[in-house]
């Protein structure tokens, strides 16, 4: 995939950010510039006349630092390919740079243990009924980062006692309609409550925008995490640099 350092674990707009609890593991994301997350979105690249690969290398050129592959309308052998070209446009985007920009799958374990074997550095993201992190961590080894969302005090304390979890997502921060059956925006200041609790790192979701950014400023989160605001806009790279000014300041 991509190599060298460029570590920005920590939100730099936010002195207080937590990093993670956990002995050492602050150093799972060495190297990693985590304050801005893309997730993708194959409808919303395609309805904007894109693809998610020309999405993806223009939105990285713009400082996403990490990108979750996400997909629920293709069979493994489409995502395995969706993902072989995200991956090729992280490598254009970060070529002669010394920027590190992990590509996370969004579940398909056996996808990602596939890439695995054939010398990529992927990682996965999953939901509370997914693949269980257990079960991740059993087929994947110990170097993949592993995410999970979560919402509410046992899903933290499961996600900190499996002991396996590197970091959770938490949201929708703001109402959304990229996920159909998403329940109601919780808001930046619950959103920070939460982040307290949780004691992983954090990146929060939902309905996030430029507009919306400054105010998760603050909340203990490593980053955010967007679909819409990259995906539907009429310049991914433009897009990115606004979020990433918005959220993490004159500290960019």
């Amino acid at each position: 995939m991509t190599a060298g350092s460029a570590h920005i674990a920590d939100n730099p707009a936010d002195d207080s950010a937590t990093v993670n609890d956990r002995d050492g593991s602050a150093d799972r994301f060495a190297g990693i510039d985590t304050r801005l997350y893309l997730v993708t979105d194959s409808a919303q690249c395609e309805a904007a006349g894109r693809s998610v690969a020309e999405t993806v290398q223009a939105a990285v050129a713009g400082g996403v630092g990490i990108v979750q592959v996400r997909d629920k309308d293709v069979d493994d052998a489409g995502f395995y390919s969706l993902t072989r070209q995200v991956i090729a446009a992280v490598d254009a985007a970060t070529r002669d740079t010394d920027r590190t920009v992990p590509v996370v799958l969004n579940d398909r374990v056996e996808v990602a243990r596939r890439l695995i074997d054939e010398g990529e550095d992927i990682h996965i993201h999953v939901g509370q009924t997914d693949t269980t992190v257990a079960e991740v961590r059993a087929a994947l080894g110990a170097e993949p980062l592993i995410g999970l969302s979560a919402a509410n005090s046992d899903e933290f304390a499961a996600a900190r006692d499996s002991g396996v979890v590197d970091l959770v997502g938490i949201g929708p921060v703001y109402d959304t309609s990229t996920k159909a059956d998403a329940p109601g925006g919780i808001g930046p200041d619950r959103l920070g409550e939460l982040v307290a609790e949780a004691g992983i790192p954090a990146v929060a979701i939902g309905g996030i925008n430029a507009d919306r950014a400054p105010d998760l400023q603050g909340r203990g989160l490593i980053g955010i995490c967007v679909v819409s605001a990259i995906c539907m806009a009429d310049d991914p790279k433009t897009a990115a640099e606004e979020l990433l000014a918005a959220y993490a300041g004159s500290a960019q």
